[in-house]
């Protein structure tokens, strides 16, 4: 029979032995798991995905959420990548001077600023240039420029108040449309040209000239269906 001193000795070297393969299985797996990272430079982009070269050589990566600036080529990026395959441009880390930058979305994207204020400046030129429509929300709007164009195809306004100081207005249109319920107007002078028709039509007229009123034409017609007064200290017919 067996000595119980060979059989302790020979039971604790199993045990050895076998927690030394579970030490690595486990580690095979941790490798498995374990992601990596590289830096390498974008050489072309297809498919939805950007061909990266590192050390590691030639990487398929995809632009990851967190990446809003879109890789171009050339660029020396950041890529996270996983044994399995998979990998992910994590950062634009360098680009060419002079070259730019685009932030790129896939779907919407809402800025949020629970305290402050958001301020976009630039020292070139802004533009908001979208396919749809572009809506502003606020309590109140200011624009201070030296000098502005509008230019659209149809405008609609609503609101209750319009207050405008100009200096001179010019006015150019082929068509004129106004439907008011009343109209007031007080100048210093007003003079008007009409080359053709000039046609006022109303229940009740009433000019009133502090001095002197004058009516001139080639032909002059005054008609009335019942009365037709004329009263003065002086009357010249001829």
């Amino acid at each position: 029979m067996e000595a119980p001193e060979r059989r302790i000795r020979r039971t604790a070297t199993r045990r050895r032995r076998r927690r030394r393969t579970d030490m690595s299985n486990l580690a095979r797996k941790l490798d498995e798991l374990d992601a990596f990272q590289v830096m390498g430079t974008v050489v072309r982009a297809e498919d939805g995905f950007f061909v990266v070269r590192t050390g590691r050589g030639d990487m398929r990566a995809r632009r990851a959420t967190s990446c809003l600036v879109e890789p171009r080529e050339r660029d020396f990026v950041l890529v996270a990548g996983a044994p399995s395959g998979a990998a992910y441009v994590l950062a634009v880390l360098e680009r060419e001077a002079g070259a730019g930058a685009a932030i790129a979305c896939d779907g919407d994207l809402e800025i949020k600023l629970p305290q402050g204020g958001l301020r976009v400046a630039a020292k070139e030129n802004i533009d908001f240039v979208s396919a749809a429509e572009v809506g502003v929300a606020a309590e109140g709007v200011r624009v201070h420029a030296s000098s502005g164009s509008v230019v659209l195809d149809s405008l609609s306004y609503l609101g209750s108040v319009v207050r405008a100081e100009i200096g001179k207005l010019r006015h150019e249109g082929g068509v004129v449309e106004r439907v008011v319920e009343r109209v007031s107007e007080r100048v210093k002078r007003s003079f008007r040209k009409v080359e053709e028709v000039d046609q006022l039509r109303a229940e009740r007229i009433d000019h009133s000239a502090r001095q002197v009123m004058s009516l001139r034409a080639e032909n002059t017609i005054v008609s009335a269906e019942q009365l037709v007064k004329m009263d003065g200290e002086q009357i010249h017919l001829g």
